[in-house]
């Protein structure tokens, strides 16, 4: 195992405690007021059947990797999927960097959110129904589908091409199909879930895509990474541009980027959509941030202060911006996709511990 990902074994930890803590049953809570930042987790009583482990005790915590082995191996199979091209050179590049081992922490991250909170918010059954109802948009094959015709869409993709068209025909003007009504969901109790670890909550398939959408963007920020950075390799081998050259890797990045989006817009959840988009600003001002030398609006520049609290400042936004917000807004995002409602604890937690944790383990891999 490498220093690295020994390193970030260590960052994660204490989130497998999400899963302890639930093997009583859940009840209702008294209503008070949270700081997801400040907030001390605590620690389970005496009639807790899995107590958690003192810090320091880091070998007997549970491996987030082991326990979500089969369906990390599904998501990166299925990802591929993901990224065909109708040009076989870009299908190489934007598959270049998946091929290689990874650590997929933004994607085990989202899921360890998901398995952790699914059945706690308000709206659980309502997601879990869709999911298992045709129509209704939740279930895998229809997440695959694209939203309009797809001599519209014009994406062609050799992974699937029953979904994907080309210019080899005349378009045609084809007459409206009478509307079809999605399914209207039944009434479901408002009370909360009772399950514990022994009987978890699936993982549903829009949480899935969404950990494959977090890995795509993550991908994409490497390929642009190595070509402002000139980085001659990657993970020990050559980085993209090294094999491919700057302007593919550029155009690999863009295409991973458009391709992640059409996948967003089909999760049906606006907040999500809304969540990941903005993650996108925040590595291109993360990035510019981390450019010694910037450009004013008075087109004058000015030097990113080196030393003192406002470089430390300057060092925390940065870090923030570039690595912690996918995690941070990842975890979230899970969250929402998992029936968690506005004003619900659980979205603040997860987005305070992704946004910690990308903090943390970019310091600790700088240092």
């Amino acid at each position: 195992m490498s220093r690295t990902t020994e390193s970030m074994r260590r960052c994660i930890p204490s989130l497998p405690h999400l899963f302890s803590l639930r093997t009583t049953p859940v009840t209702r809570y008294r209503h008070r007021t949270y700081s997801a930042l400040a907030h001390k987790v605590e620690q389970p009583t005496a009639t807790s059947s899995t107590p958690i482990k003192p810090d320091s005790d880091v070998s007997t915590r549970p491996d987030p990797y082991v326990i979500l082995a089969p369906e990390l191996s599904h998501l990166r199979g299925t990802l591929l999927n993901l990224l065909g091209s109708s040009h076989p050179g870009l299908s190489e590049i934007a598959k270049y960097y998946f091929l290689h081992p990874s650590k997929q922490l933004r994607p085990l991250l989202v899921l360890l959110f998901s398995r952790a909170t699914n059945g706690l918010g308000q709206e659980w059954e309502t997601k879990k129904w869709a999911a298992e109802c045709e129509g209704a948009g939740g279930c895998t094959e229809e997440l695959d589908q694209p939203l309009t015709r797809p001599d519209v869409l014009n994406d062609w993709n050799p992974s699937m091409p029953d979904h994907s068209a080309s210019f080899e025909s005349v378009f045609s003007l084809q007459p409206p199909r009478p509307y079809r009504k999605p399914p209207l969901p039944p009434t479901f109790s408002t009370s909360r879930n009772t399950h514990s670890l022994v009987s978890l909550s699936p993982l549903l398939p829009t949480q899935i895509r969404l950990a494959q959408i977090v890995e795509m963007i993550h991908v994409a920020s490497l390929l642009h990474d190595d070509v402002i950075d000139k980085s001659p390799l990657r993970r020990g081998v050559a980085s993209a541009p090294a094999a491919f050259g700057n302007k593919l890797s550029v155009l690999g990045g863009d295409f991973l980027l458009g391709r992640a989006s059409a996948a967003l817009s089909r999760l049906g959840a606006s907040e999500v959509v809304e969540l990941i988009a903005s993650v996108i600003a925040n590595l291109v001002e993360g990035e510019i941030l981390q450019m010694r030398e910037v450009y004013t609006p008075d087109l004058e520049l000015r030097d990113t202060p080196q030393v003192g609290k406002e470089a430390w400042n300057v060092y925390l936004k940065k870090t923030y911006l570039k690595t912690a917000s996918l995690m941070a807004k990842g975890a979230r995002a899970a969250v929402v996709l998992g029936g968690c409602r506005e004003g619900e604890v659980w979205k603040e937690v997860a987005y305070a511990y992704g946004r910690n944790l990308g903090i943390a383990f970019q310091v600790r891999a700088a240092h």
